[in-house]
């Protein structure tokens, strides 16, 4: 059974609003990336919110055809702790539904990437069955520079260089011990970084369209034009 949490708790700090609410093609960006996890294959979902905005995400909710296999529940302070969050609500909906822990499949998703095709979370979650556990990203492109106080201290090989995306799958039997069970001395960026901590491998699979995250002001037009492209006579 395939689940995904769909991380919505972030306070824009960066953005200077809270973009997960930003208007695409007529549906706020939360709505498209959890859209994008049902045309997926995920059978339910839960949608992490600040405790501010639960009832603002609850009403936007209620007009989407999906809106019954969708959960909503409130995060933590950092990311980490709202994915933790959400996980144990769809521990919860497994112990409800009498589900077999070990044969389900949690994906791990930005609300900030709207635009992730559904072919790409299929196939991560292909790779994570098999695996255990896989994350979506793409291949580096550009030569990288390590640098020192703005001066270039030598250029690292991109061939080993793979920059992560989400959703990133994990496997049931993984779950338990990468989030419930596991004693951390750092807070992990992402939850390929805590696997990896945990001495568990992850396997990559690389995006075949365009899937990059909404972080800053210079990412807006962009965005609003691809999703013109993408959905623009969808409403």
């Amino acid at each position: 059974m395939f689940f995904a949490v769909v991380v919505a708790a972030g306070q824009g700090r960066r953005m200077g609003f809270k973009k997960q609410f930003m208007d695409l093609a007529g549906r706020p960006m939360w709505i498209r990336s959890t859209g994008a996890m049902f045309t997926g294959g995920v059978e339910c979902t839960v949608v992490v919110t600040s405790k501010e905005d639960h009832g603002a995400f609850a009403a936007e909710l209620r007009s989407m055809e999906w809106a019954s296999r969708c959960h909503l529940v409130v995060g933590g302070d950092t990311r980490h702790e709202s994915v933790v969050a959400g996980i144990r609500r769809i521990w919860d909906i497994v112990k409800d539904k009498r589900v077999d822990p070990n044969s389900v499949l949690v994906a791990v998703h930005d609300a900030a990437r709207p635009f992730v095709a559904s072919d790409d979370i299929r196939r991560a979650f292909a790779r994570a069955s098999e695996h255990g556990a896989a994350i979506l990203g793409r291949f580096c492109r550009d030569t990288v520079k390590w640098v020192e106080q703005d001066m270039v201290e030598k250029t690292i090989p991109r061939e080993k260089l793979f920059l992560a995306e989400t959703p990133q799958v994990i496997r049931g039997d993984i779950v338990r011990r990468a989030y419930f069970d596991a004693k951390l001395d750092t807070t992990p960026t992402d939850d390929s970084a805590l696997l990896e901590e945990l001495g568990i491998p992850v396997t990559c699979v690389e995006s075949t369209r365009y899937n990059g995250k909404v972080t800053t002001p210079a990412d807006l037009d962009y965005a609003n034009w691809l999703a013109s492209k993408l959905w623009g006579n969808e409403i």
